[in-house]
């Protein structure tokens, strides 16, 4: 199974997630270029950027392969488009989809999210500037989350440096209103109640197999405070 993070995270974002369905199956969280531990492109890339290196990946592991069998995949907010559109336009190498919170928006509210987040923030010497991804990271993280998780999710911001928004230049220029419906592949939406809960309700009727699951008691840091939850419905879909 692969794992596609949500922007500007690392694949390390689903180490308890991947220590639990682990336990039964082969797991892998590849970074984005340019994100964890990737070396970055030379431009920034478009969304067929992102999956063209996440099936280089896994390709590289035998997925897919006439002895490997597909892979099942796993995406989070940016990962879930991630994992659409590997599905699409490599049906060859995935069998099965598991997504949360999907961000979805229509042409529109695309536009506008795209005007707020695909902003240049170039380094500066204030260590000021990074006081709102340490709020965000560490001292407003859900209960529940360990310091010492939160700390290094804020380090992996600090690692996106001056491309920590590139990757939404793929997610709001993404309509995901056209691909959905070419997933002819299995995929459960597990719906965590977070940012993202009515974009995610409102893209899964557009897939032709879609099974949407409610999980209220989860709302942010999902894989940080329930990762057991969200195996014990992925297992036995895929399973």
């Amino acid at each position: 199974m692969a794992c596609f993070a949500p922007n500007p995270a690392s694949g390390r974002y689903f180490s308890l997630f991947m220590e639990e369905m682990g336990r039964d199956r082969v797991m892998i969280a590849p970074d984005y270029p340019g994100l964890g531990a990737s070396d970055a492109p030379p431009a920034m890339p478009d969304m067929s950027g992102y999956t063209d290196a996440m099936a280089a990946a896994q390709d590289a592991q035998g997925c897919g392969a006439p002895d490997g069998g597909k892979s099942d995949d796993c995406g989070y907010h940016t990962g879930a488009l991630v994992a659409i559109e590997l599905a699409v336009t490599r049906p060859d190498l995935v069998r099965k989809v598991v997504l949360m919170g999907i961000p979805y928006y229509d042409a529109a509210g695309r536009e506008a999210q795209y005007r707020k987040n695909v902003v240049e923030k170039p380094l500066q010497e204030d260590l000021s500037s990074l006081q709102g991804s340490w709020d965000f990271a560490v001292t407003g993280r859900e209960k529940g989350v360990t310091l010492e998780r939160a700390y290094y999710n804020f380090v992996d911001v600090l690692k996106a440096g001056d491309r920590r928004t590139w990757a939404y230049h793929a997610v709001f220029t993404y309509p995901a209103e056209e691909r959905a419906p070419l997933v002819g592949q299995d995929v459960l939406i597990l719906n965590t109640h977070g940012s993202l809960e009515e974009e995610t309700r409102a893209l899964a009727p557009l897939f032709r197999n879609a099974k949407l699951v409610e999980i209220p008691e989860l709302h942010h840091g999902i894989f940080d405070v329930g990762p057991d939850i969200l195996a014990g419905h992925a297992r036995p879909f895929l399973d």
